[in-house]
């Protein structure tokens, strides 16, 4: 490991957050469309390789008692903490090891599961390489890993911002200006961008990084080392290692957001060579980030799967179901449309899922509240395969998460609300917390005495009132509604 790297960890801890991009419950159902069946995540061994003080792995290891964790890092003051974690919240079947990946060994048993967020590219050539044939001694004949990475040619416009900021923070003018890359990057996001296409896109890049916090740029944007590459490179590096590309983490990501309607018609051409419509698509949409699937080589994929295997999932809804004379439309937090339809069955399968929210339902849950509506006409011979379509254009548009299994929990708000003994230790500690979902859900510093006053003895209205000492005009009964819908409170 390099000496800058080694530096960086040693003298400051990573932020604690959760990667749902790398849940399992999500990542099984990734492969499993993708023609492999991992084990259960349920009852399997999952390691994370750079797992800092275990913000990420905890949660997944209290939600399944009867799988095994292990999580590595090389930094002795992170594993001691996550160490301590564990042994306060009684979370038992999890291991924390401080170790180099280069001459880690795990054992003979292999790993379901590997996560590897936020590690190959900032990681000199040597980890990268030791990364990659880890993973294809160590996963089971079904398992998969997780590797997320900066990609090309999106980052080249981030790393323009980056060695300004560098070059800036060197020069007696960053005196004036702020001599941190928090500071830099805060006054050049007050400087009116011009209106062209390139103008336009550095301008939202540097306004993205401008919203991390300090110490994520530490280590992300401006860490000792990054390492960018294509997509079509990583692919060749893995698979010279004996690794298989199986698609990416989150569904939606094969084929971005960002990319306008008739790209899929547009793209069809390259479907017969799908690692070179990735790169393609990675061009097109300046894509600097990716969060990949991979498996051995000699995994057992079965490419014949059908959209019929997406019915036998969970799902859960990503936005709210409104009536309208149409038929119904889906709009987000924001009150923004993110879909409308018309077709009988689509309304009746949305309006069915907002019925369960927020919770994730067994598919058949779905079908069954789809044939209870008449005006759905539900026939089973006949409305399977196109709500089987309706599900995988869903997921892929990020309407809906499919998961593995079923999320089942009180979504009310409690009489007297209570975070876990996991979550209480993360709001001492000021981090983030982990919802039910594996999301992270950052505290406003103005809330924090009211969350710290969340331990199970004080009533909605007694929280209200010591809330309206520190933020008067905050709605605590609709922010407690918002935290119970994630699952956040213990029943």
């Amino acid at each position: 490991m390099s000496d800058t790297v080694l530096d960086l960890y040693q003298s400051h801890s990573y932020p604690a957050m959760s990667h749902p991009a790398c849940d399992p419950a999500t990542t099984a159902v990734a492969a499993k469309l993708a023609g492999l069946t991992v084990p259960p995540p349920s009852c399997a061994r999952i390691l994370e390789i750079g797992c800092s003080s275990g913000h990420n792995l905890l949660p997944l290891a209290q939600r399944w008692p009867d799988s095994q964790f292990i999580g590595i890092d090389f930094s002795p003051a992170a594993i001691q903490q996550a160490r301590e974690t564990a042994r306060l919240a009684g979370i038992e079947n999890i291991e924390f090891h401080e170790a180099d990946l280069r001459n880690y060994d795990p054992g003979e048993d292999g790993f379901d599961f590997i996560l590897a967020h936020g590690f190959y590219s900032w990681v000199p050539a040597d980890i990268r390489q030791a990364l990659v044939d880890f993973c294809a001694r160590h996963l089971t004949a079904e398992g998969i890993a997780t590797i997320s990475y900066n990609t090309l040619p999106g980052w080249k416009q981030r790393q323009t911002v980056v060695d300004l900021v560098r070059q800036l923070a060197a020069r007696p003018v960053a005196g004036t200006i702020g001599q941190d890359p928090a500071g830099i990057l805060a006054y050049l996001a007050t400087i009116p961008a011009g209106d062209s296409p390139d103008a336009v896109q550095l301008n939202s890049v540097l306004h993205d990084m401008f919203a991390k916090s300090a110490d994520i740029l530490a280590f992300d944007d401006f860490g000792p080392v990054n390492h960018p590459v294509t997509f079509t490179g990583f692919i060749s590096h893995t698979h010279a290692a004996g690794l298989r590309y199986l698609g990416e983490s989150e569904l939606h990501a094969n084929f971005p957001l960002s990319l306008p309607p008739g790209a899929a018609e547009a793209l069809a051409p390259l479907a017969g060579d799908p690692l070179m419509l990735q790169q393609t698509i990675d061009v097109l949409t300046n894509r600097t980030f990716r969060s990949s699937l991979l498996c051995r080589a000699d995994a057992p994929v079965d490419t014949r799967l059908t959209t019929a295997t997406a019915l036998h999932f969970a799902v859960r809804g990503l936005h709210t179901f409104e009536r309208t004379p149409q038929g119904g439309r889906l709009v987000d937090h924001e009150g923004k449309e993110q879909g409308q339809f018309e077709h009988p069955l689509a309304v009746a399968f949305f309006s069915a899922l907002a019925a369960t929210s927020p919770e994730a339902v067994p598919m058949q849950e779905i079908l069954e509240r789809v044939a209870a509506i008449p005006a759905a006409q539900f026939d089973p011979t006949v409305s399977l395969p196109p709500i089987a379509r309706l599900v995988m254009d869903a997921a892929r548009q990020k309407l809906i998460e499919l998961r593995i299994e079923p999320v089942r929990f009180d979504g009310s708000i409690p009489r007297t609300p209570k975070f876990d003994t996991l979550r209480q230790l993360a709001v001492q500690r000021q981090q983030a917390l982990v919802d039910i979902y594996h999301a992270p859900c950052t505290v406003p510093d103005s809330r924090r005495t009211v969350v710290r006053a969340m331990d199970g003895t004080r009533t909605v209205e007694e929280l209200a009132a010591l809330a309206h000492v520190d933020h008067p005009r905050l709605d605590v009964r609709a922010w407690l509604a918002h935290l119970a819908a994630r699952g956040l409170f213990v029943k």
